[in-house]
């Protein structure tokens, strides 16, 4: 089946541009020029994939993310000219699945999007359920339980907590984190995607987030899988 992608852009020059090259790469695109029509369109067709601007009129795009959100895992990659840090971790914290600074490259862009599409897609498979600590992980449905409670999380948040859990022990670095679970490797050295997504993920599964037992942090290096013990 086609993928669909909704594009929530006002600058016509950009939103055209981006639709022009998604259509060549083979996706159904449809485009939405503010908050509220970018709404009206979620809302009444199937999307996989949403490219949203965050200054955008009638509704600005974090919340038009923050609605979208409520209601849906797909993919959402923000596409804005705020580019300071607290600009990206601000949409990053809000569960945009990743953040891209204008300009971009066409080709970036493109190549993001099939990644984030291929991770949200994709059946992990059908071997039996993972135990990792108090967490049941099944991999077939991408769902967890907590002692028999369904726990809340996004598509990105299953495969960055299946990642450590499948490798206890194991430390991680960033770029390596960023390779596995985003599909791209860390674009700049100041780039917090990672530990936003991280500080995230703790809130949901640890008990007292500042004194994790299934992430942990190590100085200089990464993250650690701990057992949960």
């Amino acid at each position: 089946m086609m993928k669909r992608i909704l594009i929530i852009e006002d600058d016509p020059g950009i939103s055209d541009i981006i639709a022009f090259n998604l259509a060549k790469e083979g996706y159904e695109v449809a485009t939405a020029p503010d908050g509220e029509a970018g709404l009206l369109a979620f809302a009444g067709q199937r999307f996989d994939l949403v490219l949203l601007d965050i200054m955008i009129p009638r509704l600005n795009g974090l919340e038009v993310l923050d609605t979208i959100r409520s209601r849906s895992d797909v993919p959402i990659l923000i596409i804005s000219a705020k580019t300071t840090e607290e600009d990206r971790l601000e949409g990053l914290s809000r569960m945009a699945d990743d953040y891209i600074c204008k300009p971009f490259s066409i080709k970036e862009l493109m190549l993001r999007v099939k990644n984030h599409l291929a991770r949200y897609d994709g059946t992990l498979s059908n071997e039996a359920p993972l135990i990792w600590g108090d967490y049941t992980l099944d991999l077939s449905s991408s769902t967890v339980l907590r002692n028999g409670t369904p726990l809340a999380l996004s598509k990105k948040e299953f495969h960055l907590m299946l990642l450590f859990a499948q490798n206890p022990g194991r430390c991680y670095s960033r770029g390596e984190i960023m390779r596995a679970v985003w599909g791209y490797d860390q674009l700049q050295p100041e780039d917090r995607t990672v530990d936003v997504a991280v500080r995230r993920l703790r809130e949901k599964i640890e008990d007292d987030p500042s004194r994790p037992r299934y992430i942990l942090s190590r100085r200089g290096i990464g993250y650690v899988a701990g057992t949960g013990k």
